[in-house]
């Protein structure tokens, strides 16, 4: 009898955080009573605001992934001890998923395919550790990679769509402001003094110090607010119950679109440019298949203002042409390393000779490469005379990867990324054919993300994206798309 009864009746998933939360907030109080007699007004106000948001984290655990996605590019530059901010967060995120599974005593792992890549692509990155000499750098690099797979299992088991939602939302807020803190800068002449521009501007840099990753975050975020301000212009258009909400959202990821495009043009980062048109690009195309011809002819226009500025020069503003005029260079269409470094060249120049440093790295060890992380460390041993100081890294991933990791490491590389793009377009596919509102959104998520990687693929051949929680940032906005048709529900 029993038995049947435990088998009919629907358990309350929240019941167990509901004493938890009692005996919290009489701890808590508790505490606060302590504090208002001993400490100083600052620290009360500190942990009074942390005690409400452990009462909010252990009634809504799923609130740590929205914390961390609108706290990511600020919280990634502050640093505790080894690690950082945001690897704090993501481990709290992940002991709490936990926690709830050893509260239920099951924890399912779906394992979707990037999941299962990613995880194995860290293990190979441990297993090219033991060629490392630096040790602490490779551990934090494959630290770095094992928060993806992390959040690829824990995010998805907490969210439902409606909470995914304000995730999202957050990731978009994230970036636009960092958008404008970069127009700030831009504007106002915020930076070092080699950051400016046209006599008068200054290159936007952000929290990140450095234009490029700047505007690298900014590219990650393009492509997938675009595609949620096509959903939410799409949703207002049909009209319905919820035309406000519709007009809400809608706002709010066209200005976003159109605030995160401003910082990215103020980024004045040529990679960052090529990365996001393509992904945005890519937006289009998959948003409406009629689309493809109005972006074959934008593609067409962007060549013509490539190949203008680097064959006929007075044909455009010379500012446009400074940013075009050395792209052939990146390709080996000139032998930029003979010829004498100027301020006009150097920024190519120490970029290739980085590049070689690199595939010198890789000749030492083929297979496993010198380690993760380790690319600074041994860069001194296989340098080009004139290029003394390391940059971290070689300013371009595939390389970097080939370097510090091998042909092993840069094979499990491209399968993920390669098996990313053809998930996450079978899972927009798989999402459209619902007619619900929860699958549109779906969709216009996983179309974005999809821009999202292609757009990383793409500027990371002259850079390193993955640097001040890029990886997470990645990660959150793929933990968006559902695993199934039925979405994250749970």
């Amino acid at each position: 009898m029993i038995g049947r009864v435990l088998a009919v009746r629907k358990p309350n998933i929240y019941a167990g955080w509901h004493h938890t939360g009692r005996a919290i907030a009489w701890l808590g109080g508790a505490i606060l009573v302590v504090a208002l007699a001993f400490l100083p007004l600052t620290w009360i106000v500190l942990l009074t605001g942390g005690v409400g948001v452990a009462l909010l984290l252990v009634r809504w655990p799923w609130l740590i992934w929205l914390i961390l996605a609108a706290l990511l590019p600020f919280a990634s530059a502050q640093r505790i001890g080894p690690a950082t901010l945001t690897d704090l967060l993501v481990g709290v995120g992940v002991a709490l998923w936990v926690a709830d599974g050893a509260r239920r005593r099951t924890l399912p792992l779906h394992w979707s395919p990037v999941a299962k890549l990613a995880m194995l692509y860290t293990v190979l990155l441990l297993v090219s550790t033991s060629f490392a000499i630096d040790l602490g750098e490779g551990v934090r690099e494959v630290i770095k990679w094992l928060e993806l797979p992390m959040i690829l299992l824990a995010v998805p088991a907490m969210l439902t769509v409606r909470s995914a939602q304000w995730v999202a939302a957050a990731l978009v807020a994230a970036a636009v402001a960092q958008a404008l803190l970069g127009l700030y800068q831009f504007v106002f002449g915020i930076g070092p003094e080699y950051f400016v521009i046209m006599g008068r501007f200054m290159r936007a840099s952000g929290s990140f110090e450095q234009p490029n990753p700047f505007g690298g975050f900014l590219g990650l975020a393009l492509p997938a607010v675009l595609s949620l301000a096509l959903w939410a212009g799409g949703r207002l258009v049909r009209g319905g119950d919820s035309r406000l909400a519709a007009a809400l959202w809608f706002s709010f990821y066209a200005g976003a679109t159109a605030i995160i495009a401003g910082g990215l043009l103020a980024s004045w980062s040529r990679g960052a440019w090529l990365g996001a048109a393509t992904g945005v690009l890519i937006v289009l195309v998959m948003r409406n298949r009629r689309a493809s011809i109005l972006s074959a002819v934008a593609g067409l226009v962007l060549s013509v203002i490539v190949l203008l500025g680097v064959f006929t020069p007075d044909a455009l503003p010379r500012p446009v042409v400074e940013r075009v005029q050395d792209i052939p260079a990146y390709w080996g269409l000139t032998d930029v390393l003979s010829q004498p470094v100027t301020d006009e060249n150097f920024s190519v120049v120490e970029r290739i000779a980085h590049w070689v440093a690199a595939q010198r790295m890789w000749i030492q060890s083929p297979w496993f490469g010198v380690g993760p992380g380790n690319y600074a460390v041994v860069y001194p041993s296989v340098r080009l005379p004139q290029w003394e100081e390391a940059l971290g890294h070689a300013h371009n991933i595939y390389l970097n990867v080939l370097g510090e990791s091998g042909l092993v490491g840069l094979t499990a590389y491209l399968m993920l990324w390669v098996t990313t793009v053809a998930w996450v377009w079978h899972q927009a596919r798989v999402c459209g054919r619902g007619r619900t509102a929860d699958s549109h959104w779906q969709v216009a998520v996983a179309i974005g993300v999809t821009g999202l990687v292609i757009h990383v693929s793409v500027h990371n051949l002259v850079d390193n994206l993955f640097v001040r929680g890029m990886v997470v940032y990645s990660g959150l906005w793929l933990a968006l798309v559902p695993v199934d048709r039925d979405g994250v529900e749970n």
